[in-house]
């Protein structure tokens, strides 16, 4: 997958769960995206990792996801506490790196 649709797409799913997070009236979505974002993070590690692409840019910001969330799901929902912070630095981070792989598109 394009590493900038990777990228979009993460940051749909943390701006929904990041509106989720302040309602926690739909835990299980929220859990849901949660896991998938960290899932996606782990797979996209573990190519660039493969690739020999490591220390990116795009691999520190599935870094950061994975850092943010490793909490999340170990706890109890009633006990996660700052989720929508957490929720609001990986969105700035992937913010960041997507203007970062754009830059790179530019000069290629």
């Amino acid at each position: 997958m394009d590493d900038l649709k990777t990228l979009t797409t993460l940051l749909h799913m943390t701006n929904e769960a990041w509106e989720l997070a302040s309602e926690i009236e739909k835990p299980e979505r929220l859990r849901l995206l949660i896991e998938e974002m960290k899932g996606k993070a782990r797979e996209e590690r573990g190519r660039l990792k493969q690739d020999h692409q490591q220390g990116t840019r795009y691999d520190l910001c599935m870094t950061g996801i994975l850092e943010e969330l490793s909490y999340v799901g170990k706890l109890s929902w009633e006990r996660v506490s700052g989720l929508d912070s957490r929720l609001m630095r990986v969105r700035e981070e992937i913010e960041r790196t997507i203007v970062d792989v754009k830059g790179k598109r530019r000069i290629m």
